[in-house]
């Protein structure tokens, strides 16, 4: 055990290739949320369905592949990660059910609040947005750490 100690930890390595693809599906993320945004905003829980599908994109990305801090990428096709998968659908949902229910219940709210609150990007926005990115990156480490664990389990 202490052996192990002494030993640098070789950190994983990703390809000029493999960063250049991430990057291409997060923009096409982006844009692409964006355009959710734009054709459902007019529809009743059109903003909450964007988000859904928004942040369900971006949280596969996060979880599955190398980002910036989190270079371990854990591939779908490994039997014990396939093995996770209910687990972290059920994270996800519960994630993506208490994002739902916050803002509905922060649109609610939008009428009773004051009006230096809703012009332009305000308090108002910036709690929504916080709120999201807050829960995302909690789901993220959630996720990224199960998976670690159950294969650094199925290692021993």
């Amino acid at each position: 055990m202490f052996e192990q100690l002494d030993e640098p930890q070789e950190k994983p390595q990703v390809s000029i290739a493999m960063t250049l693809g991430i990057l291409a599906a997060y923009l096409v993320g982006a844009f692409g949320g964006f355009c959710l945004f734009i054709i459902l905003s007019d529809r009743p829980f059109g903003i909450q369905i964007a988000n859904a599908i928004t942040y369900t994109y971006f949280a596969f990305w996060y979880v599955f592949f190398p980002t910036r801090g989190l270079l371990d990428k854990y591939s779908l096709r490994d039997k014990t990660v396939q093995r996770q998968i209910p687990r972290l659908f059920a994270i996800h949902c519960a994630f993506l059910i208490s994002i739902f229910f916050g803002q509905t219940v922060w649109f609610e709210m939008k009428p009773r609040l004051p009006n230096s609150w809703l012009t332009g990007w305000t308090l108002y926005a910036w709690v929504i947005i916080f709120f999201v990115v807050v829960l995302f990156f909690t789901q993220v480490l959630i996720s990224r750490g199960i998976l670690r664990r159950s294969l650094k389990r199925e290692s021993e």
